[in-house]
């Protein structure tokens, strides 16, 4: 992304990510999923850098059979960051868009559900046999596109939510798409145990 605003690198780029998935592509920035990995954690942590949080540097991806974790940071302190990355979507709307079928977004997932598929996902990442390391962080980014699950309601399931407990994972991080009215891809730190 370089200098680009969010705005115009979504300009330039949205028929890319339409090409490589129909329904919910703002994530889906390559077709190649370790590429995609390292796309979601290096926007995630710009989006960490311009709210003048604490952030990351030297991200690589881990080359398949290298994993887990997805990917490597190192935090401005030194400390090296085991970074997973994971993606709530529905797969029912995806296989829909791709068979050409149009798919009702008007209609928000149950938040019980969603608690049990971000539950799920917590529980398979936190239960992995670790490849890398050893990290002095170890985090979790969940990353969502999907406008079924992008409701008010959904987001405050999530922020009054215990997780957990975890053993492996220290943070998990629920992070959406481009939001134009804020005018960035906002997250939501998820409370663990």
């Amino acid at each position: 992304m370089n200098s680009q605003s969010m705005e115009e690198y979504l300009a330039e780029h949205w028929e890319e990510f339409e090409q490589v998935r129909k329904h919910a592509p703002y994530f889906a920035l390559s077709k190649d999923k370790q590429q995609n990995e390292l796309e979601v954690v290096d926007l995630f942590n710009r989006e960490l850098k311009s709210q003048g949080l604490e952030h990351f540097h030297s991200i690589v991806v881990r080359e398949s059979g290298e994993d887990p974790p997805d990917c490597e940071a190192t935090a401005n302190g030194g400390e090296l960051i085991g970074v997973e990355v994971a993606e709530l979507v529905d797969g029912d709307a995806i296989a829909s868009a791709n068979n050409g079928k149009m798919i009702d977004q008007n209609l928000p997932i149950a938040p019980s559900l969603v608690i049990k598929k971000v539950s799920a996902i917590i529980r398979r990442k936190d239960s992995a046999v670790v490849k890398g390391g050893p990290y002095d962080l170890y985090i979790l980014i969940i990353y969502c596109a999907d406008p079924a699950f992008l409701d008010f309601e959904i987001h405050n399931r999530l922020r009054n939510e215990r997780f957990g407990p975890t053993k492996l994972i220290d943070h998990v991080y629920f992070f959406e798409s481009y939001n134009p009215w804020t005018k960035s891809c906002t997250y939501i730190e998820l409370r663990l145990d």
